[in-house]
């Protein structure tokens, strides 16, 4: 007997032994802005961040941003079919997957809140009605302003007689004011501007891409909205996923946002100055009354847009995103 069990022991040891260890995971990844752009740097850190702590366990193979890897409004949907397993992107921009992601631009309060209102567990819930699961917010705080050409200062909020280059984000809001509008990728700005095709677009304060300033004389004040970039990924992909890779990335993920807001405010400030200093702009900024029905404008036309989606959703997204 005590030979049997001699022999069992060695042959559970041997087994546990030669147990391969888990392989290491490779997933993919992608950002719907160009690749290095400021929108697509923190979603870098990122990648570097899990790449260089996840070496065993999971590695993030980096495939570049929109739109050299293509049509930058369709990234999001690649990330639900599978073709991406992991990516950033603004709400706007995945709308084909996920109509009613637009709603991340009228978020007022900061992702923590979300969390604790039941938001985000909310909206975590419609995404994975179409395979995605939003991680973590990789931008906050950063309002959109509409810049102007030199020969195009406006004195109220009527936008009436403007050509304005818009993406989903604030279409409904310009074309509320009066604008006529026309969507096209970022990297058209520039070229459209010198040519006299459009005489103004919408654009985060930060991360303006070099040689606008060259197109651009007024910043329209106040901002409006915020800028929201998720970190997202393919459900069925995380759900599959080790428990110790899906631990190593949110816990990137969480460190990363929670720096988000801090650095956001920094670059602000920052963009600010050099708006003014540098690039020479003026600040065309609208006060009192005028403030009030530009904003007012722009948060009406966000939640009308949201509610044509869907207004039983709307209307629960707008308790826990808005303070009213």
């Amino acid at each position: 007997m005590k030979s049997i069990l001699k022999y069992v022991t060695i042959a559970l040891v041997g087994g546990f032994l030669s147990t391969p260890a888990q392989a290491e995971v490779m997933i993919t990844g992608a950002s719907c802005l160009p690749e290095g752009s400021y929108f697509s740097k923190r979603f870098e850190n990122f990648v570097a961040d899990v790449n260089e702590q996840g070496k065993g366990v999971i590695q993030i193979n980096y495939l570049g941003g929109a739109p050299a890897i293509g049509d930058p409004f369709s990234v999001g949907l690649k990330i639900a079919k599978g073709a991406y397993d992991i990516g950033n992107c603004t709400g706007a921009y995945y709308q084909s997957a996920l109509p009613i992601a637009d709603v991340w631009k009228l978020l007022e309060r900061t992702p923590d809140e979300l969390r604790e209102n039941g938001g985000w567990d909310y909206i975590t819930r419609l995404h994975r009605e179409v395979n995605l699961v939003p991680i973590a917010r990789l931008h906050y705080g950063v309002p959109f302003h509409l810049y102007l050409g030199p020969d195009n200062k406006i004195d109220s909020p009527d936008l009436s007689g403007l050509h304005l280059r818009v993406s989903p984000i604030y279409t409904n809001f310009f074309q509320a004011m009066g604008a006529t509008t026309q969507q096209t990728s970022s990297t058209d700005i520039f070229p459209l501007m010198e040519n006299g095709t459009i005489v103004g677009y919408g654009w985060p304060i930060t991360g303006m891409r070099p040689g606008w300033e060259t197109v651009t004389k007024y910043r329209v004040d106040p901002g409006f909205y915020e800028v929201d970039f998720q970190l997202l990924v393919n459900a069925k992909m995380w759900d599959g996923l080790p428990q110790e890779a899906r631990d190593l990335i949110q816990k990137i993920a969480l460190e990363h946002e929670a720096k988000a807001g801090e650095q956001d405010a920094a670059d602000i400030v920052s963009a600010q100055k050099k708006q003014i200093d540098e690039f020479g702009f003026e600040v065309i900024k609208f006060e009192g009354e005028e403030a009030e029905a530009w904003l007012k404008g722009a948060r009406e036309a966000g939640w009308a847009g949201i509610a044509k989606i869907n207004e039983e959703q709307a209307k629960e997204l707008r308790k826990t995103f808005a303070k009213e």
